[in-house]
């Protein structure tokens, strides 16, 4: 199992933004979690709505891999995911460019940035927004595992399982 570094907030403006601005910092495979996050944001600098403390906002820091395991590192976000988020007996499915849909309602999105020296990624952050507790999504196309399952989970727990699972399982489908 790779090891890793955890930061938790209560609150930040994105945990993407505060990895770029602070990534030389942080040793590789750090992951910050937020409880809220009032800038969050998707592709193509789309708004991520949440509401404070309902859902998993967190981003991974990844140093120093090379450019050609750009892919194998979205398989492993995506495929993990997708794991993850079977085991509460909800099957998911991958919509390109980077967001998992059940039917056609949006429960986690996906937002990887790097910045790059010649044939290396010298950073690169994952962004990750699950909906777990949240119920009302306005008129976004959304759903949560919350309703879904017709649980309320807690999200400490819930994100120590998936960050156990993302830790244990990052060799398996990157090069270190």
């Amino acid at each position: 199992m790779a090891s890793y570094t955890l930061l938790e907030f209560d609150q930040l403006d994105s945990t993407s933004d505060f990895l770029k601005e602070n990534h030389a910092y942080f040793p590789h495979m750090t992951f910050i979690r937020a409880g809220y996050q009032i800038k969050g944001r998707g592709q193509f600098d789309r708004s991520w709505q949440s509401n404070p403390n309902e859902n998993l906002l967190f981003s991974i820091l990844i140093k120093h891999v090379h450019t050609d395991q750009s892919f194998a590192i979205k398989r492993w976000i995506m495929l993990s995911l997708i794991a993850f988020i079977q085991i509460f007996g909800v099957q998911p499915e991958f919509k390109e460019p980077n967001d998992l849909y059940v039917g056609d309602l949006k429960i986690a999105g996906i937002l990887i940035e790097s910045l790059s020296f010649e044939h290396m990624f010298d950073v690169m952050v994952i962004g990750i927004g699950i909906n777990i507790n949240q119920h009302m999504f306005g008129e976004l196309k959304a759903t949560s595992l919350s309703l879904l399952t017709d649980q309320i989970y807690s999200l400490p727990d819930v994100f120590r399982q998936l960050l156990n699972q993302l830790v244990k399982t990052y060799r398996d489908y990157v090069n270190p």
